[in-house]
């Protein structure tokens, strides 16, 4: 068997387990079953479950191809075209993370405290900031705005998260398009305000 068939199995079966069954079945013995392979080939091709895990959350986390997506974008686009970079990079965060339920998986599993799966971690982390990093660089702004893009990232994570469990977060009804449009109407207000021409 030739090594991307072994690892586009593996990969697939880690995503049909989280689909599934959540975070908590994951396993080398489990993800092997499904892949119908030795678990030694996760080993192997990966280097383990963290290693097997990163390369499947750089094809299911946004940030790790955010970063090819955008840098074209950015290393040709002018200061006064920064709003619309940084709004286009959230508005995409948004959307995907809304309707990309491995995403939202991976993000609770994290978020409970019981992840052990610190490359994963770690490499959303590398990816972003060298986003956000390239963003100051190219159209040399400061650095207190990489506060303001985490604050609104957290938002967005939250948000898409507490409304799959419950629709209405402070009386908005997160079950109607509607509200999606107002978020991002807010998410365009707070970037204009972030990135005023008057302040960069």
């Amino acid at each position: 068997m030739e090594l991307k068939e072994t690892e586009k199995r593996l990969l697939d079966a880690v995503s049909h387990i989280i689909e599934n069954d959540g975070f908590t079945k994951i396993g080398v013995n489990r993800i092997a079953s499904q892949a119908g392979c030795d678990k030694v080939l996760i080993y192997r091709y990966f280097g383990g479950l963290d290693g097997l895990l990163v390369e499947w959350a750089k094809r299911h986390d946004y940030y790790s191809f955010a970063y090819s997506e955008f840098i074209d974008t950015i290393k040709q686009s002018e200061k006064k075209d920064i709003r619309q970079i940084v709004k286009d990079v959230l508005f995409r965060q948004l959307h995907y993370l809304k309707d990309n339920v491995l995403m939202q998986q991976l993000l609770v599993w994290e978020l409970s405290g019981h992840s052990s799966f610190k490359g994963i971690l770690e490499e959303r982390e590398r990816i972003g900031y060298k986003l956000q990093e390239e963003l100051n660089k190219s159209l040399d702004i400061g650095n207190d705005n990489d506060m303001s893009v985490a604050i609104i990232i957290s938002a967005i994570n939250y948000i898409v998260l507490f409304t799959r469990q419950y629709p209405k977060l402070n009386g908005i009804d997160f079950s109607k398009p509607e509200a999606w449009s107002r978020m991002e109407a807010m998410i365009s207000k707070y970037v204009d305000f972030i990135f005023d021409d008057s302040k960069l």
